[in-house]
């Protein structure tokens, strides 16, 4: 029986559920495949987007950005964090290629953790990467002025050097460290419920528009809910927890529905922009209200892809934390829609590939 591997990247959700739609069309043409996942992302998030079994295994293989919260990083912190974790690398890379050995693992995908490339290669298996950009891109900004970090980019890209390939999504950085590069079709999730039946079970019953704050899991802090409160023209919804209750703020159970269905039935969302709600506002339509996400070389060419195929407009940090979104709000949903045709069969594209690799292993 085939056996793939996954490695992911725990920063944020997008890589999570990325993968795991990959993983779902790659289960549709390979039936009984198993599946092993790799990764500090929540168990329970792999388990709420796939739907195939799969058996999981938390281990860390990157820091990603250490974040002080939703749009604020520490670029000190995670070179810090990054190099202890290479202390250890060559013990994770054995330990973990014996796991794959030991269960017939016949091939390794990763977004984008790049000790997964030393651990395929030390397995004698392909090793195949998933992304929009590689954390040695993200990285070198920040190491300029952490020189004694410098050394942290060189291991990063000598591992993705070792891949077979890479699966490059649309909004990407250069990827240069990779020697063979493919470009994909947008990975995207489509809402798989109408909006009516999404508002019924969210129990949103009056006609006043629905706004979603998104934030890639991470905590929503800092903001001035008491002003927000005075926006009763607005119903905003959240999957976080809120600091306290707020009069015209519900936080959404998700009782069996899936995130892009809450994306799908909102007016508008309020987010910094990540490849995951980016990706998903685009396909469901739904307009973007942006702010700026720190020293994040990715950020740039998401909101490009915005811009290019979206409806969107940008709110300062500063007016976003202070609760100041009426202005901003009530110019983006009077805004022309235009939406752009934007090929989103990334997942079932990667699949192919995936499969394809599978049946000459």
């Amino acid at each position: 029986m085939a056996h793939v591997a996954a490695y992911v990247t725990g920063h944020g959700f997008g890589h999570a559920t990325r993968m795991a739609a990959i993983l779902g069309a790659l289960v549709d043409r390979v039936p009984g495949l198993q599946v092993t996942i790799v990764s500090t992302a929540p168990e329970w998030l792999f388990r709420m987007n796939l739907a195939a079994p799969f058996s999981y295994r938390a281990r860390a293989l990157d820091v990603g950005v250490v974040q002080v919260d939703s749009i604020r990083l520490d670029a000190a912190a995670t070179l810090k964090a990054y190099a202890a974790l290479l202390e250890d690398q060559t013990g994770l890379v054995e330990a973990e290629a014996a796991a794959l050995c030991r269960d017939r693992v016949r091939l390794v995908v990763a977004d984008i953790p790049s000790a997964a490339f030393l651990i395929a290669r030390r397995a004698g298996v392909p090793g195949v990467g998933i992304g929009n950009f590689s954390w040695d891109w993200i990285y070198a900004d920040y190491a300029a002025e952490h020189a004694s970090c410098g050394r942290v980019v060189e291991a990063i890209r000598n591992a993705y050097g070792q891949a077979d390939l890479f699966l490059r999504l649309p909004f990407h950085g250069p990827c240069d460290a990779f020697p063979v590069v493919r470009d994909l079709p947008l990975v995207a999730r489509r809402a798989r419920r109408s909006r009516a039946e999404v508002r019924r079970r969210l129990g949103l019953t009056d006609p006043r528009p629905v706004v979603l704050l998104s934030f890639g899991g991470f905590e929503i802090r800092g903001i001035d809910f008491a002003r927000v409160e005075r926006l009763e023209e607005y119903q905003f919804l959240t999957t976080q927890p809120l600091p306290r209750p707020v009069r015209n703020v519900r936080e959404a159970a998700m009782d069996g529905l899936r995130y892009e269905d809450i994306v799908g039935q909102a007016d508008a969302v309020i987010t910094k922009p990540g490849y995951g709600i980016v990706s998903q506002c685009l396909v469901n339509r739904v307009p973007v209200l942006y702010t700026g996400r720190g020293r994040f070389a990715e950020y740039d060419c998401l909101v490009e892809g915005l811009q290019r195929f979206g409806v969107c407009r940008f709110i300062a940090n500063a007016d976003l934390l202070a609760g100041n979104w009426r202005e901003g709000l009530g110019e983006l949903l009077a805004q022309p829609r235009h939406w752009p045709d934007l090929p989103a069969h990334g997942a079932e594209t990667a699949a192919g590939v995936l499969h394809d690799l599978l049946m000459r292993t």
